[in-house]
């Protein structure tokens, strides 16, 4: 059976299948998360996955409280909307299994168990014990969990798609889109207020809300911001002096080399102080000591012999690691390398074109003579962005057919293959102009023309956001409106859901779905080379920078609140593997920089005549190492983490140790009590004996 193929039902049938599955609960639930099949699934398979949702977890089930609304429109099809919530009892037990971190009595983030769970802050209000983030978060969880059998072979309904035993049976209806839309409910009242206080033109220079951002859409997506404002700040000295270069006339050779010498410090301490900031920011929230990968759960994507875990003893599939390093070295690689050709071969078509426009163009002076000049770099800016786009929906595909078991695991491979890429297509035309070329006028020029063309491209997005928002609330409301007019019946199963929510869902399921961080963060990488690879050559590269930033952060705020549906919350600590990225490009801008300072002309002149080539080089390789020597420095004597923390941490840790070395004294207490008791009875029974 094709995804696309549609079987129209009669209500009789539709009525009376969803009404055998759908259990009678005595009191009515809040709706968290929402389902929406496809027009016209199969029966049979919304009957299973109603089962899977409602069934036990001793049976495979996730336990979870369902209310479906079938609505049967006049053109004779129909359609199915799960509205899914929980009870408490559900809830706190998969906080317990998924080492949920909240307040302790200690005023300490500790690791929620149901054994311990009077001693954490907020129980006797068991409601709103744990947020709606969460709550969402932990019913995702719950859902993904449920994985299919040896038995269960294939959705039914649908005999042509097979389930891998194992593998998520939502990801697995998704990715056939027998569902076609999974989204968390917003919260109305609370999404306002934070608008307010985060992406409105009064608070455009205030300090962003993160904990808020936290509390509403989890660790992960506050980070994302916190470390987005915190780079823009850090870009504002660097701009400052280079509006101070631009228009004064210092000789280029002094400030080319004072100006690159000071980014390259400033971008490392930049790094080294985030870091604090970070670990401040996931001790206050709970995550800064998260679980040991080896303890993680799979991916709900992650697929293979149903097995169990070595370490938990838990069931979960297993994939061999050979397998994986197969798909790695011998397919993924290769067509990595083949677009890495691609791209290299697009920048030399580029400097043909170039060459040419310069031939024909460049000898009379005129406007439409200017235009044509800037064309070929325009042309190629946005070569750029298109096949970085192409290539990022192949990087996912591969990664995807790679099946990395963890989460982080995946997100680390995806990472490596979209900077690799990335940085090669984006950067590989300035380092063929700094070291091949050795033009500096050109280099200035070119990144000036990538640079404030991709900025320009982004900012024309960014103002036009508001408006298509109008636009697209607009058509959100006449298609509710349109889907309304041709709703011919409604009906409930296992209790009504109130008009309003089915309104706010309705609106929520034509918003944009949010693809994450990981496109955020590419940008922001990007960006940063730009600033800090060739600074020397373009001192205006951080002005541009901090210009985009400052607007970036409200219309990426404005998308969360008004654009996108809520995503999940996700736990974080750290911006992850993307530390590592921009240390690394730091480290490449110590290289780059200093090769450019003494490539250039007046810099030699400065030298003895006799001084050779190799010796140039010698003498700017001992410069380079001096710099980074200082850098290593800078981020040896700033720490990670600040001292409070580091106390408060060791406590923590303290404290845990006290509470163990309590426990096993009261097992080994209650042990020796009875054994006590036993013996106790052994003599009383051999005196008896002697007695008689």
């Amino acid at each position: 059976m094709d995804r696309g193929e549609v079987k129209v039902m009669s209500d009789e049938e539709v009525t009376a299948g969803i009404q055998s599955m759908v259990r009678q609960s005595p009191a009515p639930f809040r709706p968290l998360v929402v389902l929406e099949f496809a027009v016209g699934a199969k029966q049979s398979a919304i009957e299973w996955m109603i089962s899977k949702l409602q069934g036990s977890e001793a049976t495979g089930g996730a336990e979870l409280e369902v209310s479906a609304v079938v609505m049967t429109y006049k053109q004779g099809t129909s359609q199915t909307v799960l509205y899914i919530g929980a009870k408490n009892t559900r809830l706190l037990s998969a906080a317990d299994m998924t080492s949920l971190c909240k307040v302790y009595k200690d005023n300490h983030y500790r690791e929620f168990t149901i054994e311990d769970m009077a001693n954490f802050k907020g129980i006797e209000d068991v409601d709103s014990f744990l947020t709606t983030a969460e709550k969402q978060k932990l019913i995702l969880h719950e859902m993904e969990a449920v994985r299919a059998s040896d038995e269960e072979g294939h959705i039914p309904g649908y005999d042509k798609i097979k389930l891998w035993t194992g593998k998520s049976i939502l990801k697995k209806y998704l990715s056939r889109e027998i569902i076609t839309k999974m989204y968390p409910l917003h919260e109305p009242e609370e999404i306002k207020k934070l608008g307010a206080d985060w992406y409105q033109l009064k608070r455009v220079f205030k300090e962003q809300p993160i904990d808020d951002i936290r509390h509403y859409f989890g660790e992960k997506i506050a980070l994302y911001f916190a470390f987005l404002g915190y780079y823009t700040i850090a870009l504002i000295p660097p701009a400052f002096i280079g509006i101070i270069y631009f228009i004064t006339s210092w000789q280029s050779m002094y400030r080319e080399a004072i100006f690159a010498v000071f980014n390259l410090i400033w971008a490392t301490i930049f790094l080294e102080v985030w870091k604090r900031y970070c670990s401040e920011l996931s001790y206050r929230w709970g995550t800064i000591d998260m679980v040991s990968s080896k303890y993680d759960e799979p991916r709900a994507n992650y697929y293979g012999t149903l097995g169990e875990n070595p370490v938990t003893g838990k069931p979960e599939p297993v994939f061999p690691k050979w397998k994986r390093n197969f798909r790695f070295y011998c397919v993924t690689v290769p067509i990595v390398s083949v677009a890495l050709g691609i791209a290299f071969y697009i920048m030399l078509g580029y400097f043909i074109m170039q060459e040419w426009a310069d031939k024909k163009y460049a000898s009379e002076k005129s406007w439409v003579n200017f235009s044509v000049l800037y064309l070929p770099t325009v042309i190629y800016a946005v070569l750029i962005g298109i096949v970085n786009a192409i290539y990022r929906k192949v990087a996912k595909k591969l990664n995807d057919w790679e099946n990395h078991r963890l989460q982080s695991a995946y997100d680390n491979h995806l990472i490596v293959k979209l900077i690799l890429f990335d940085f090669v297509n984006c950067f590989i035309s300035l380092f063929y102009v700094a070291f091949y070329i050795q033009d500096m006028a050109l280099l200035r020029s070119h990144l000036a023309a990538l640079l404030i063309t991709q900025q320009l491209i982004g900012q024309v997005q960014e103002a036009m956001v508001p408006f298509l928002f109008l636009k697209r609330r607009k058509k959100q409301v006449d298609e509710v409106l349109k889907k309304q007019n041709a709703l011919q019946k409604k009906e409930y199963f296992n209790g009504e859901i109130a008009e309003d929510v089915q309104r706010q869902a309705g609106m929520e399921s034509e918003m944009e779905e949010y693809n994450g961080t990981m496109d955020d963060y590419l940008e922001m990488f990007l960006q940063f080379g730009y600033v800090f690879l060739f600074s020397s050559a373009f001192p205006l590269a951080a002005l541009w920078a901090l210009i985009n930033n400052v607007t970036e952060i409200r219309s990426d705020a404005f998308k969360m609140v008004k654009v996108f549906q809520r995503p999940f919350a996700e736990s974080a600590a750290s911006i992850g593997a993307w530390q590592v990225a921009f240390e690394l490009i730091s480290i490449m801008a110590v290289m780059t920089n200093c090769a450019l300072i003494g490539m250039n002309p007046e810099v030699r002149k400065l030298l003895p005549s006799d001084v050779t080539a190799v010796n140039i080089v010698l003498i700017f390789v001992a410069v380079e190492h001096i710099i980074l020597a200082i850098k290593v420095a800078v981020a040896y004597l700033i720490p990670d983490q600040p001292k409070w923390v580091e106390i408060e941490l060791a406590k923590t840790a303290y404290q845990s140790k006290l509470a163990l070395q309590e426990k096993h004294f009261q097992v080994n207490l209650s042990k020796h009590i009875h054994r006590t008791s036993q013996d106790k009875e052994k003599i009383d029974a051999v005196l008896k004996e002697k007695s008689q």
